[in-house]
């Protein structure tokens, strides 16, 4: 069958390829461009990553609002930038709405939901890679950064509008229920497909305006580099944690339960907490920030990897990643969007979020030689389904046919 869709212009806040979002938005241009796509990449502020190089890249120049000399001005484009709309509708008119489609990843740091609006002035099929939460909660990420623990309340709700749960301030949060509302009210001219990132995700979004009921989910790809290599269980040793030292990842969670247990961990990360917690804790391992080549080495030899994550992390990669190169399990929390693959007591285990206790029941189980050696056996046969799941390949598969069924 013929394919309608010719063109497809990627939209991304930004265009250095910082950050997870950056990441899959440039490899859904890349598997596109592969297939034959004409690709287009828009974003919100630069500078260009070296990567797109090869890539017609257009970017609307704008700061990331919250690193606006003029605080104001910076407020205003965060709720509708004009100067984004005018330079995304210029780049549309060069397009048709009969062969091309919008895939939009992220819009909230520095485009604003003016492109939604330009979008639909201009008759564009859209999809929407829904990353985080921002599409129905004002901060993002249904967590609040005061308490340090998830929120339950209903998204913009008056109890919601009254809760003081952003991490800067309490201002700062009733502008993000003023930008919300109209987000939405751009969004909604646009009539977008959204695509959740698993089944998990779409949960923590479930009942929205835009749930129709019949969720599209579209995992994150991974590709890995090297030969499956997964050791001898008995020579491992340790646990390992990978990420940034900020509160809502919980490292210390991780440094309480390897101390309470008399237990190696190594951590590879940064951030705020990095130095309180080496401090702190100088009977474990910090390596801070780790290239692929380190990290690669440690899923070699480490036993298991932990994330601790006390929000709803939504696609976390990294247990992934250990499992497909290295076919180690990953210990992760009940509500973190991992679960969407580890499978409790199969290729990982799962403890209650932000408990020190179920966490070091769930590390003291794999100290167990022969449960240890049998859950590694168990995540090895996970792995070939897993890599043919998560695949470029397979991801360009879904991501076309989700660009086709637009025009039915």
């Amino acid at each position: 069958m013929d394919k309608r869709v010719k063109n497809v212009i990627i939209v991304d806040d930004t265009a250095d390829n910082f950050g997870g979002t950056a990441q899959i938005a440039y490899i859904t241009a890349v598997v596109l461009r592969d297939c034959g796509y004409n690709v287009v990449y828009f974003a919100g502020c630069g500078p260009i990553h070296n990567r797109l190089n090869g890539f017609r890249v257009v970017v609307a120049n704008e700061r990331p609002f919250l690193e606006s000399a003029n605080k104001v001005s910076g407020a205003i484009n965060g709720l509708h930038s004009g100067k984004t709309y005018k330079k995304f509708c210029s780049l549309l008119n060069e397009f048709n709405p009969d062969d091309t489609v919008v895939h939009v990843h992220s819009w909230t740091h520095a485009l604003s939901s003016s492109i939604f609006d330009a979008i639909a002035d201009l008759g564009f099929n859209v999809l929407v890679t829904l990353h985080e939460y921002f599409l129905v909660c004002p901060n993002g990420g249904f967590y609040d950064f005061k308490k340090h623990e998830i929120c339950h309340l209903k998204p913009c709700s008056a109890k919601c509008i009254q809760c003081n749960c952003d991490k800067r301030s309490y201002g700062q949060k009733l502008y993000r229920v003023a930008r919300i509302a109209l987000q939405n009210r751009s969004i909604r001219r646009a009539h977008p497909k959204f695509c959740y990132l698993s089944d998990f995700t779409y949960d923590i979004m479930r009942g929205s305006e835009f749930d129709d009921g019949v969720p599209c989910i579209l995992p994150n790809p991974i590709s890995v580099e090297g030969e499956f290599s997964p050791g001898i269980p008995s020579e491992k040793c340790g646990y390992l944690f990978v990420g940034r030292f900020d509160k809502e990842k919980n490292p210390e969670l991780f440094c309480r339960a390897l101390t309470s247990l008399g237990l190696p961990g190594t951590l590879c990360g940064s951030g705020p907490e990095f130095e309180r917690l080496r401090d702190a804790y100088p009977n474990l391992n910090f390596l801070g920030w780790c290239d692929k080549d380190i990290l690669a080495k440690q899923f070699k030899t480490t036993k298991a990897l932990v994330m601790t994550s006390s929000w709803y992390e939504a696609s976390p990669l990294v247990c992934l990643e250990a499992m497909l190169t290295s076919g180690i399990p990953s210990i992760v929390p009940d509500t973190c969007g991992a679960i969407a693959y580890i499978k409790d007591g199969e290729n990982g285990l799962l403890f209650k979020n932000g408990d020190v206790s179920s966490l070091c029941e769930a590390i003291s189980k794999l100290e167990d030689g022969r449960y240890y050696e049998m859950l590694c056996e168990s995540t090895s046969l996970s792995v070939p389904s897993l890599l043919e799941d998560r695949s470029y390949e397979t991801y360009a598969k879904r991501v076309i046919n989700l660009y086709e069924g637009l025009y039915v």
